[in-house]
């Protein structure tokens, strides 16, 4: 019995040790041993470390079950870390080895893997014309497309249709296979639903993994398909499976004489270094191809929705809009970026829908690669380290009018476009700052111009159209569902 109790007492000593606070971290919640505090379910949890941060400052730690994790709120604090190199890491988080336990690609690899695939990636979509006037072209031609299918929806409320979602990804099929669909294709719509899919399940229950990775080997099974794991999984390979077709109808057809596209490219590139097609270089390419997807499809046709929606609710932006693209771009011509110069307050709301949404408001988490000193405390090698984007984007000490839609926070005194703003970080900045943002930044410009030159976007009659969140969603912000009725501007 006292061989038992000392033993007992052994146990809660090593896991007291194991589990104390290590010293230097920034002020925060540390919590229980082993749990920590897991977040409430009430509040998303960017809301939750917002109200903790007048009470423990702009560097906060928070350990939500075993992890540490540190919040900056403050947007000189994210520049000076994400400057660094020892803050460029991704955690390993369950939902992140979901998509592979080597973490390939871009997003979610570290070191020498993501160093070489983000430098290729970024090479290749230059090669191919990002930010440039060929890629342009492709994308006007989606988005005179996309205008003509937008006139069989006027005149009856109804949510955007999905034809929006496949003219974008229209764009990204273009840059890395040399394909495209009609907008009204079965094929693409299901890829768009394996996608939301994926992106929207992997907002849920699975994250409590994330936060309690020791749970993952000793959960039975049925309790993690009733938390959705195996449905996630079935998604990401459908995915997966669905980008190996066109990797393998390439690799028929490969002439390394003439790429045609990224795949191409990355193809050549494996057969110049004498790299076989072997599962994990499959998966490698695969992975590259599903976060130019993510973040070329999902983002940017988010944004396009949440663009409209504001444009609805709040008419006379969209008039003053409409009337400086009508000045500017004769009516028998798409807007192009030759008329960018011309579009200061086009410009301007795009990039204030960007600062109200905060479409990641924690960014995308990294983690440190080493034990280091930042601000006078010392962060554990692992620490997971977030980016509070959205305290940046409604900090009242850098913006006139922070909780409200105010495109004129990006015009200066002349009334011309304001393209730098401090505290301004939607594709997120640094080391790590999101790949296709030239792409990004393009396909907004070019889609929501061809659709105000065409349509005006207004709520049902008698209806308040809400910009609140979709509450389900906490990692992503979605709009709530909404309907609108188009009319076509003659």
């Amino acid at each position: 019995m006292l061989t038992e109790a000392l033993l007992g007492l052994l146990l809660l000593v090593i896991l007291y040790l194991a589990t104390k606070k290590p010293s230097g971290l920034p002020p925060g919640i540390w919590g229980w041993p082993l749990v920590g505090r897991l977040p409430s379910h009430d509040l998303t949890l960017g809301e939750q470390v917002k109200q903790l941060r007048p009470i423990y400052g702009d560097i906060i730690t928070w350990r939500i079950g075993s992890r540490v994790n540190v919040f900056l709120c403050n947007f000189n604090l994210i520049k000076a870390a994400f400057s660094k190199l020892e803050f460029s890491d991704r955690p390993d988080l369950y939902t992140f080895k979901m998509f592979g336990e080597d973490q390939q690609g871009i997003v979610f690899s570290n070191g020498m893997k993501w160093h070489t695939n983000r430098r290729f990636v970024l090479r290749q979509l230059r090669d191919l014309g990002m930010g440039k006037s060929r890629l342009e072209v492709a994308i006007q031609h989606e988005a005179s497309c996309l205008v003509e299918e937008l006139k069989k929806h006027t005149g009856k409320p109804q949510p955007l249709p999905l034809s929006c979602n496949v003219a974008v990804l229209n764009v990204i099929w273009k840059l890395v296979a040399d394909h495209r669909y009609n907008l009204t294709d079965k094929e693409p719509q299901y890829f768009i639903s394996l996608v939301d899919a994926v992106t929207h399940n992997m907002q849920g229950a699975v994250n409590i993994f994330n936060y309690l990775p020791w749970l993952v080997g000793i959960t039975p099974q049925f309790i993690k398909n009733w938390l959705g794991i195996s449905n996630l999984l079935s998604s990401i390979k459908e995915v997966q499976d669905y980008m190996t077709t066109f990797i393998e109808e390439h690799l028929a057809s490969l002439d390394p004489a003439n790429p045609r596209d990224l795949l191409d490219a990355y193809l050549i590139d494996m057969q110049e270094e004498n790299r076989s097609i072997s599962t994990s270089n499959l998966r490698s390419i695969q992975m590259v191809m599903n976060d130019l997807f993510g973040a070329g499809t999902e983002t940017t046709s988010t944004m396009i929705r949440w663009a409209i929606l504001f444009l609805a609710k709040y008419p006379e932006v969209q008039a003053k809009v409409q009337q400086e693209i009508d000045a500017a771009v004769p009516r028998d011509t798409l807007p192009s970026i030759e008329h960018k110069d011309k579009l200061a307050y086009f410009e301007a709301m795009i990039h204030e829908v960007h600062r109200v949404v905060s479409l990641t408001p924690l960014s995308v988490s990294h983690a440190t690669t080493q034990e280091m000193q930042f601000e006078g405390y010392t962060l554990p090698k692992g620490t997971v380290v977030m980016a509070h984007v959205e305290c940046c984007h409604h900090d009242p000490k850098l913006w006139e009018k922070p909780h409200e839609f105010y495109p004129e926070h990006f015009l200066d005194n002349q009334g011309k476009f304001a393209a730098k703003k401090e505290g301004f970080a939607p594709f997120s900045i640094g080391r790590r700052s999101c790949v296709g943002e030239s792409l990004a930044r393009m396909e907004l410009f070019v889609f929501l111009s061809a659709m105000l030159q065409n349509f005006t976007f207004s709520a049902p009659e008698g209806e308040e159209l809400s910009t609140e969140r979709d509450p389900k969603e906490f990692i992503m912000s979605f709009p709530k569902p909404y309907s609108i009725i188009m009319k076509e501007r003659k």
